[in-house]
């Protein structure tokens, strides 16, 4: 009798792809800054963490490795609350480091994307040519951030899909709650970064877009029933086109943080002409936090977590109750990984 082929992971794959051919019975280092020789020339362990919660990822790029697993319980799908809370997890260096990419990508981030808003409101343009300008420059800043931070840290640059993916039980509460004060901290250091550069041109006429309102034209009541549906929306478009595994067969992670980037992008457009006196959604509560505390203004900041929190919770009922994989059965089993 034949005996059957082994199945090929994609985590075997990506090991077979990065480790050279070599005669030799000497294994690689795990060390992912480590080289490892064969007989033509160095090569690098390419060091791709796994999550399951990358945004843009639609995961596939999780870990089968129990003893990775129980690690970093986030590597692969959580199935169980008690993995969600092991706070264990604080005391691995390696989420201390995605953190630390998380807080730089989301402070520069900000800044760019700070200058292009301080830039719009200085200008004599049209609410049209303002809005379309907005909605540009969120799609493409946000496309080439998750392009670049994703393989780093999961590429979340906002608490909105930290939360959102801590709730749907794809990232643990150690990551969520490092991730989280890493993006506020980088947003607060990119915004004072750009009142540095820019002086008396940091917002000039106190309007911040997306995050302050004219409070004689909206209530408080409006601006949250605003931020949370807006936010909803963009969150459950984010998850079904980056984080959705079924996505990974029609797409894939190589077309995925474009459509994320998309989905901002249409939210821009959707909100900023919606009502007089309100500036367009915030969907990144740290954005509006860093841009607000280096103004000096905090008007109505409060609502726009707690629409946030509101819309990930939401979220994440609505993705345990339909949940992508089938129930009781293992992740391979229902939605295989890649063959190669």
């Amino acid at each position: 009798m034949a005996e059957p082929k082994p199945i090929i992971t994609q985590s075997t794959a990506v090991r077979r792809q990065t480790e050279p051919i070599s005669h030799t019975s000497t294994k690689p280092s795990t060390d992912p800054a480590s080289f490892v020789r064969s007989s033509a020339k160095l090569r690098p362990i390419v060091s791709t963490p796994a999550f399951a919660g990358r945004i843009g990822g639609n995961q596939e790029f999780v870990s089968t490795d129990n003893a990775q697993i129980e690690k970093q319980p986030d590597a692969a799908p959580l199935h169980r609350l008690s993995d969600a809370l092991n706070l264990n997890v604080f005391l691995d260096r390696q989420i201390w480091v995605m953190a630390v990419i998380e807080g730089w990508g989301t402070c520069i981030l900000i800044f760019i994307f700070g200058a292009g808003a301080s830039g719009l409101t200085s200008i004599d343009a049209s609410p049209l040519a303002s809005t379309l300008y907005a909605a540009l420059l969120n799609f493409v800043g946000l496309t080439l951030f998750v392009f670049a931070a994703a393989p780093a840290s999961g590429g979340h640059l906002n608490p909105s899909i930290t939360l959102a993916t801590f709730f749907a039980g794809l990232c643990t509460l150690p990551r969520a709650v490092l991730y989280v004060i890493a993006q506020c901290v980088g947003a607060i250091v990119g915004s004072y970064w750009l009142k540095l550069g820019l002086g008396d041109a940091y917002f000039p006429s106190g309007i911040i877009p997306g995050c302050t309102v004219d409070p004689t034209l909206v209530s408080r009541g409006q601006l949250f029933v605003l931020e949370y549906m807006f936010s909803q929306a963009l969150i459950f478009t984010a998850f079904g086109v980056g984080l959705d595994p079924r996505q990974a067969t029609v797409f894939g992670p190589a077309l995925a943080p474009i459509l994320v980037g998309m989905t901002l992008g249409l939210g821009t457009l959707a909100s900023s002409l919606a009502k007089p006196g309100y500036t367009g959604l915030s969907f990144n509560s740290a954005r509006c936090l860093g841009f607000m505390v280096a103004k000096g203004d905090m008007q109505y900041h409060y609502i726009h977590w707690l629409a946030t929190l509101a819309a990930t919770m939401l979220n994440g009922v609505f993705y345990h109750f339909a949940p992508p994989y089938v129930r009781g059965k293992p992740r391979a089993a229902v939605v295989p990984l890649h063959h190669v």
